[in-house]
């Protein structure tokens, strides 16, 4: 809302810088921040204060694992409903509110912590099963559909692109290859859609695991979008690197540095030892609205770059889990891919120190969110 002091730019000259995305990005960055740095020491108190701490929930035969979950038993969790909070209110102050994407994106990303807090709250009230997994999934796909739906809508209603660039619209943009092969899926686009937020909320989900480790890999993404978001909005730059043109997609940048403004306020209590966990609360609203962002920029394949850690704790957990199931009727029991599922937590059964595992993923994203953007051009 802020935006609209440029405006009044004849009142005050530098009420001009308002109109400007990258002014508007730091902005809402550093206020992001600055809120979870004010918020999270009441908030951590009074989630201490309520007893919602994590459960210590056991993992049969990965005592490694278990000893680290129990060193942490009764530590504050559902942090994420601070930091989802802190970074809807930035995003609401330095966004356009005039953008529908602005809307849809706050939304999903409302939408999607609703979602993980009924989960945490069953976790912690009902025992460590938390929501049924039918249920959270069913939960998760209505959310990813109906955000899905609405983005599908505005691109398919969306006025025309200037000369020299294509307007997004129902596009399935495929990686290295020109805008000319680019796939029209039509209403199609929903179920495509859905599936990339849900996959992409439960992959977030997944790799929330260890001491700053989700919330790290999510600065290193949410940056990359919000320069990748940055660039699709501006005719020149969609034109030279033959991606599609994103009338609103200052917008998502705008919001994708609230996100990152929040997780680095949120770091500074999760870095280890860790004074909180944001819960499914917030890894599976983060892991939404990183999708949502993907797929209102038209670039969602790039999320196997810019979330390769993601992707690959993802992974693990569904190998481990199909394959184990596969095997499970040999006389010497079903057969395990990895030490423990996810993967952070194959490597810390094979002896190697939390932080050493966080910040080696952390440098895999970053290289991976480096690697994507330079892949823009390729086509």
């Amino acid at each position: 809302m802020l935006s609209w002091l440029a405006d009044l730019q004849h009142v005050w000259g530098p009420f001009r810088l308002f109109e400007y995305g990258s002014v508007r990005c730091l902005g809402a960055l550093v206020t992001a921040f600055i809120l979870m740095l004010v918020v999270m020491p009441r908030f951590i108190a009074w989630l201490r204060a309520k007893k919602y701490g994590e459960s210590g929930a056991k993992n049969e035969g990965a005592a490694v694992v278990d000893a680290a979950r129990e060193a942490k038993k009764g530590t504050p969790t559902m942090g994420g409903l601070a930091l989802v909070g802190c970074a809807i209110l930035a995003a609401l102050l330095w966004c356009d509110p005039v953008e529908p994407r602005t809307w849809i994106l706050v939304a999903g990303l409302a939408a999607f912590a609703a979602v993980g807090y009924l989960d945490d709250r069953t976790k912690i009230f009902k025992g460590a099963g938390g929501t049924p997994e039918s249920v959270k999934f069913s939960l998760l796909i209505l959310v990813s559909g109906a955000g899905g739906a609405a983005l599908w809508w505005l691109g398919a209603h969306g006025a025309p692109a200037p000369e020299g660039v294509v307007r997004a619209a129902d596009q399935l943009v495929l990686p290295f290859v020109p805008m000319t092969h680019a796939l029209a899926l039509g209403a199609w686009s929903i179920l495509w859609y859905a599936f990339v937020a849900t996959a992409c909320a439960n992959a977030v989900n997944f790799t929330d695991g260890m001491d700053g480790l989700a919330s790290g890999a999510m600065i290193i993404a949410g940056l990359a979008f919000c320069v990748v978001a940055f660039l699709v909005a501006r005719t020149d730059a969609a034109a030279y690197l033959g991606v599609p043109w994103v009338p609103g997609g200052t917008e998502v940048a705008v919001f994708c540095a609230a996100l990152v403004g929040a997780c680095l306020g949120f770091l500074w209590f999760n870095a280890a030892p860790a004074l909180v966990f944001m819960g499914d609360t917030g890894s599976q609203a983060l892991g939404g609205a990183l999708g949502l962002a993907a797929l209102a920029v038209k670039q969602e394949f790039l999320l196997l770059l810019v979330g390769a850690v993601f992707v690959a704790e993802a992974a693990s957990v569904l190998i481990q889990r199909y394959v184990f199931k596969a095997t499970k009727h040999r006389p010497q029991g079903g057969f395990r891919v990895f030490r423990c599922a996810p993967l952070h937590h194959h490597f810390q059964m094979g002896g190697t120190p939390e932080t050493r595992i966080v910040i080696r993923f952390w440098i895999i994203a970053a290289l991976g969110a480096l690697l994507a953007i330079a892949t823009l051009k390729v086509r």
